[in-house]
């Protein structure tokens, strides 16, 4: 399991790895710079060296033991869990894959979210075998499900229509 402590330098990586996605960078030089500073800072961050790749609106992190993948993408990924029904309530934004020994998680975010999201999920979830707890807070909600060696949280804001959906394996 990762620390508190690396898990808080690996999402603020994350983060600035993000920002450049969004800012886009158009020249090959400039990609490589990008990848040369990122891989910097993570090794600082973790103390493991680490190989970047971008590649368009992706970026792929490759380490000893782990891999992630950040895409800006509308589509669901296709190496989703099986058991994990399809959330169509919102439209994809962008997905972020990690995979650390056998464990994998997918990070997906969303906009556009329609107000009935959370029941709606949470029915498709129960009818595939989920255990399912909801949190409706009024502008919002979450869901907590467990299924096997899966969970996932999702979570929903009203007002901006955003969430994300988050997949764990403990393989």
């Amino acid at each position: 399991m990762i620390s508190a402590k690396v898990f808080i330098r690996i999402a603020v990586c994350t983060m600035v790895v993000s920002a450049m996605l969004l800012g886009g960078c158009g020249k090959k030089s400039e990609e490589k710079m990008a990848e040369e500073k990122m891989e910097n800072m993570l090794k600082k961050a973790t103390g493991k060296d680490v190989d970047v790749n971008i590649q368009g609106k992706g970026i792929k992190i490759e380490g000893q033991d782990s891999k992630a993948q950040i895409s800006e993408t509308s589509v669901w990924p296709p190496e989703m869990f099986e058991d994990v029904p399809k959330f169509t309530s919102g439209k994809i934004e962008h997905v972020t894959k990690t995979q650390e020994g056998s464990n994998q998680t997918f990070n997906i975010f969303f906009v556009d979210i329609d107000g009935n999201a959370l029941k709606n999920y949470a029915a498709a979830l129960n009818e595939k075998g989920w255990q399912t707890q909801i949190l409706d807070m009024g502008k919002g909600g979450m869901i907590s499900a467990q299924k096997d060696k899966l969970s996932m949280n999702f979570s929903f804001n009203s007002e901006d229509k955003k969430g994300l959906l988050g997949v764990f394996s403990a393989q």
